[in-house]
């Protein structure tokens, strides 16, 4: 069983719904209503604060990192890792 989210998780969390898709903002400027992707590999390792803000279309979506596969999104938007850092020093 899933340990439950710490506050530092939730608080993560928050401030990514808050901040809105990372690749729209950067890319298009524009605000869109995110969800929360995790780093590939958050189960190895990786703590569950370190994630992304992507909304439906980079994540799940045609352009989505689920959809098209990792090294093909990561060419066309920049590394996971890059964009967790801009995120971080964003927020």
């Amino acid at each position: 069983m899933a340990k439950p989210p710490t506050k530092e998780t939730k608080l993560m969390y928050e401030k990514a719904v808050n901040y809105g898709c990372i690749v729209c903002k950067i890319k298009y400027a524009v605000y869109t209503e995110p969800c929360i992707h995790h780093l590939t590999g958050a189960g190895m390792g990786k703590k569950n604060e370190d994630i992304i803000p992507l909304c439906h279309y980079h994540h799940q979506g045609k352009e989505g990192i689920h959809h098209i596969g990792t090294k093909t999104w990561e060419k066309k938007f920049g590394s996971q890792k890059d964009l967790h850092k801009h995120f971080l020093s964003s927020i």
